[in-house]
């Protein structure tokens, strides 16, 4: 389920340090991800197993005092047993359009003031794309507290389907302990957990991912027994992947990443109120991305 990380109000806010241009603003991906078949939990007399798989495209463009991410997504989403028949839990494939980014502006010494935002078509395929959409908009404080540091803390209101806006604390904080190590904690709704990165080589065209996080995603849904009904899905990941640049210019990547979901719960809701939920746990995901830097 896991995106690049950076949907709905979790922005790309990582890479906006710079004080002068990327050599390389633009960044092109393409990625597939597949979860193994696991039997559903904690719904009740229902049973049956649920599977998902995802393709899909992202171009995020990075500058001195902006960012914007594109994402286009598509999630097969396979169940078996009564799960499928139900009237309540049961959906299809879905699709995921997700436009955010961000501008900041100089606040003082080492310190910017950012304005964070995002629109999101999000829902199963045969769903109105116009009942499928949301939005997201905040701002955060970000300062260097000191060498290696750089942390942001704000307020965010996103939209949510058959529930009322929700505000939500954005907190990012990244050190830098050493050239070769990145480390970084995330509060923001969508991601909320930690995340690290090892350049394993001096030219770090190498570089291996560690992350625990709690991670969210959400759909419009087809209407079932009842009317409009929507899923809100978390998960807890248990990642690590390595990023492998293939020449020397650093233009193109690969990346493949393993994770273990130790928790994931999908929840459904209807006028604000839950009609249903299952779980599973315990379940491999694979990740496989190609891309550019351009």
């Amino acid at each position: 389920m896991t995106k690049t990380c950076l949907p709905l109000l979790a922005l790309i806010a990582s890479a906006s340090a710079q004080t002068a241009p990327a050599p390389k603003p633009w960044i092109a991906m393409a990625d597939f991800q597949a979860t193994r078949e696991a039997t559903i939990s904690n719904a009740g007399p229902l049973e049956g197993t649920f599977e998902r798989s995802r393709s899909g495209v992202e171009l995020i463009h990075e500058g001195p005092d902006h960012a914007l991410d594109l994402e286009l997504y598509r999630y097969e989403n396979r169940m078996t047993g009564p799960l499928a028949a139900d009237a309540t839990r049961a959906y299809g494939d879905t699709e995921d359009f997700i436009l955010s980014g961000f501008g900041q502006t100089a606040w003082g010494k080492d310190a910017h003031v950012q304005l964070i935002g995002a629109v999101e078509v999000a829902g199963e395929t045969e769903a109105d794309a116009a009942e499928s959409f949301r939005w997201g908009l905040g701002g955060a404080y970000r300062w260097k507290p000191g060498a290696g540091w750089d942390v942001a803390l704000g307020l965010m209101v996103q939209s949510r389907f058959e529930m009322a806006a929700l505000p939500i604390p954005y907190v990012r904080i990244h050190w830098d302990p050493s050239p070769d190590l990145r480390i970084e904690v995330r509060g923001t709704g969508l991601q909320n957990g930690f995340y690290a990165r090892w350049f394993a080589t001096a030219d770090k065209a190498t570089s291996v991912d560690l992350a625990c996080a709690y991670e969210t995603l959400t759909f419009r849904l087809t209407e079932g027994a009842g009317g409009p009904r929507a899923v809100a899905i978390g998960e807890v990941p248990l990642r690590v992947g390595v990023t492998q640049f293939l020449e020397p210019s650093g233009t193109w990547f690969a990346r493949v990443a393993y994770a273990y979901n130790v928790f994931h719960r999908e929840s459904f809701r209807r006028d604000g109120e839950s009609i249903g939920a299952f779980e599973t746990g315990g379940t491999p995901v694979l990740t496989v991305r190609v891309g550019a830097r351009f």
